[in-house]
């Protein structure tokens, strides 16, 4: 998720995602958006809102298990969708 601040009342969560996993040091990995729905169909009208930031996984290559694909959603597919998107 984008921001640090994930209880902001101006910010709307949005991802295909919503779970949590224990890191393999303790730690927790909480992904909880506001509403989970997939970024090829999202549910909102053209101009709903003044400032969209599209923040799509950046990582080329990740262990199929390791933290950094639980919270970037790595996924071998996801630049293909990406470039499938006609604007």
């Amino acid at each position: 998720m984008f921001w640090f601040d994930k209880e902001n009342s101006l910010t709307m969560f949005v991802d295909i995602r919503d779970e949590k996993h224990k890191l393999c040091d303790g730690r927790s990995l909480n992904i909880h958006p506001d509403i989970v729905v997939d970024f090829t169909n999202i549910p909102f009208s053209d101009k709903s809102f003044k400032l969209v930031v599209f923040d799509p996984p950046h990582l080329l290559k990740a262990g199929e298990n390791s933290w950094l694909a639980k919270l970037f959603f790595f996924k071998k597919e996801f630049k293909q969708s990406i470039l499938s998107l006609t604007y």
